[in-house]
């Protein structure tokens, strides 16, 4: 049975159902206090996609990638390999995904400039309480929608064990369901209202992470503020669940 095969019995089709995202981030937060380590990768993601932003690991390298022959692929440092994997996976999912020159992901203002097929973003690390990894991050096209996309791999530290991944009653939109090697596949939508200085934006985010066998966790996420998801649940899926997105 392929990937999609499994996502067509499992998904199915929901609308996002209008939720209050400061209220939401308030509830995360009484909970992660309570139970460290519940779900790291989406809620830290959830936190940037809002604006409170990431911290990463000081110095860490920012700058863009060297190009490389291809022949070199062993000689590649970690954040360079995934790259090359994050991107392989994008192209072969969804290969019409264009990528906006000069995106902010705070402003959407900017998601209208020029697109490129090369992602501008570097892969950087992350360091949460219970989880370290890496992530990526940039404003996308397709089509008409526009939207900033992330991605992030990372395993819990030493000490901290998740909390239960599938869905639960607090959860918005939120479907579970077994990949092709038995991992835990969690897809949700989100919706609700952000304040930018004095305007009200709405804001409009999916969510897909998977849990491997090993620990891993890898998660995608978009993030628009209009009816139309930049990508679907099972693209977005099949990209975090593609082997090569892994941690060296």
């Amino acid at each position: 049975m392929t990937y999609r095969q499994i996502f067509d019995e499992a998904i199915g089709d929901a609308p996002p159902t209008a939720v209050d995202v400061d209220g939401l981030v308030a509830r995360e937060g009484r909970r992660r206090r309570r139970r460290v380590g519940a779900y790291a990768s989406a809620t830290a993601v959830l936190a940037l996609a809002l604006g409170v932003g990431v911290v990463v690991q000081p110095g860490a390298s920012g700058g863009p990638a060297p190009t490389r022959p291809a022949a070199s692929a062993t000689a590649r440092s970690e954040p360079e390999r995934l790259q090359a994997a994050f991107q392989a996976a994008f192209n072969r999912e969804a290969p019409d995904l264009r990528w906006v020159q000069g995106g902010s992901t705070g402003d959407h203002k900017t998601w209208d400039g020029p697109v490129t097929e090369t992602p501008p973003w570097t892969v950087k690390p992350f360091q949460w309480e219970s989880m370290t990894g890496w992530f990526a991050v940039g404003v996308a096209a397709r089509g008409e929608v526009r939207s900033y996309l992330n991605i992030d791999v990372g395993r819990m530290r030493p000490g901290h064990t998740p909390g239960p991944g599938e869905c639960t009653p607090g959860r918005v939109k939120c479907r579970s369901f077994t990949g092709p090697e038995g991992e835990l596949v969690v897809a949700s939508d989100f919706e609700g209202r952000r304040l930018v200085g004095p305007v009200t934006e709405r804001t409009v985010l999916r969510s897909v992470t998977v849990q491997r066998a090993d620990g891993t966790h890898v998660t995608v996420q978009t993030h628009s503020s209009t009816d139309r998801h930049l990508m679907t649940v099972e693209e977005m899926a099949a990209v975090a669940l593609d082997p090569e997105i892994r941690l060296g």
